[in-house]
């Protein structure tokens, strides 16, 4: 029987609470993921950071502003101070300030069958940490995981 450990990915890449949010976005583009767990110093779960949680939070500054401030740099010609305030706004957010603090997870010993039930009631969620007893990620599992299986079972035609 499948299980989340022969479908998740067990080499994790997340990051802390405090890490500054422009290098959390910039770790989000360069490896291509929806979003990283965030953890505490002893590799325990206490959010999530997605792309989702990039673009639509109600914090201070988020990516649609930034994107705003890049549009507007002609503008800012005239007034940099306007966008030095601006920019060290957004310089100085933490993952902290934006994560999913209660994000939804799988336990290590979760099924294939919950994996695909987890993704079927929550559509903006990806990916999901998959956690052990103590809360510390063990793996994350993603939509793309859990399509793995069925594309091997199409092939064994």
């Amino acid at each position: 029987m499948t299980t989340i450990k022969d479908i998740m990915t067990a080499k994790v890449i997340s990051v802390r609470p405090e890490t500054p949010l422009m290098e959390a976005a910039e770790l989000l583009a360069k490896h291509g993921f929806d979003g990283v767990p965030v953890v505490d110093d002893g590799g325990k779960l206490v959010g999530i950071l997605t792309e989702y949680d990039l673009i639509s939070k109600g914090s201070a500054i988020h990516l649609p502003t930034f994107q705003k401030i890049i549009q507007n740099m002609g503008v800012y010609g005239k007034d940099k101070s306007h966008f030095k305030n601006d920019f060290k706004d957004i310089a100085a957010l933490k993952v902290k300030d934006v994560m999913n603090d209660d994000p939804l997870t799988l336990p290590e010993d979760a099924s294939y069958e919950d994996a695909v039930a987890a993704f079927r009631d929550h559509h903006r969620v990806n990916p999901i940490p998959v956690i052990d007893n103590e809360r510390k990620v063990v793996g994350v599992v993603s939509r793309f995981d859990v399509l793995k299986p069925l594309s091997a079972m199409g092939n064994t035609g």
